[in-house]
């Protein structure tokens, strides 16, 4: 937690830094196992989320190319690291009103946009929303107490919250995993102002596997 905390690893050759160890499934029906998530330093540059502008991850333009042509520049050695995980896919109608709590409850929910579904089994993913909320420190005039417990939309208007978080970059847009399920074309985005957002699939924007 923190603006920097020391948890860099190498991985592909890469810097690379953990989120956290999960109890994740690399199925529906499979029983959990302790995995350890990271996502890249540096990012891939800017892309969009879907070409088509669906906030369907299972089809994404991006979920396509990352587990294609990004896994296969992957060396075969770390490549053995990587198992396929069952990635919940849940959404939350609105984004002004969410803690990271209550995003990490939806993300693993089951409200979609009609006809999405709620789980996507494969390999390389990116950072949900709740990821972002749960990294910060805090801060010298809002502790990590309140900063959980204000919505991930007003932290522009709480400079700790986002300043004491590693995953914020003030200079980007960065994308998450997951839609808005009000919308077929919405994803939630971290705004670089700071707040938890939503823009179309089609937006251009920072990607950190």
């Amino acid at each position: 937690m923190g603006a920097d905390p020391n948890n860099y690893v190498m991985f592909n050759n890469e810097l690379w830094r953990i989120i956290g160890v999960f109890n994740v499934k690399s199925s529906a029906s499979g029983s959990a196992q302790k995995r350890l998530k990271i996502i890249r330093n540096e990012s891939l540059g800017k892309m969009a989320w879907d070409s088509g502008s669906v906030n369907d991850w299972s089809q994404a333009s991006l979920q396509e190319y990352l587990n294609g042509e990004y896994y296969n520049t992957i060396d075969s050695v770390s490549q053995s690291f990587i198992g396929d995980t069952y990635w919940n896919l849940g959404g939350s109608s609105t984004y002004n009103d969410v803690t990271a709590s209550m995003f990490y409850e939806r993300e693993r929910g089951t409200t979609v946009y009609t006809g999405r579904p709620i789980e996507w089994i494969g390999q390389i993913g990116l950072m949900y929303p709740s990821d972002y909320g749960y990294a910060t420190s805090g801060g010298s005039t809002t502790n990590r107490e309140t900063c959980l417990n204000t919505e991930l939309y007003n932290w522009d208007s709480y400079s700790d919250c986002n300043n004491n978080d590693w995953l914020y970059e003030s200079s980007n847009y960065k994308w998450t995993l997951t839609p808005i399920s009000s919308f077929s074309t919405d994803v939630f985005d971290i705004q670089d102002i700071g707040g938890i957002g939503a823009t179309s699939a089609t937006s251009i924007l920072t990607v950190s596997p």
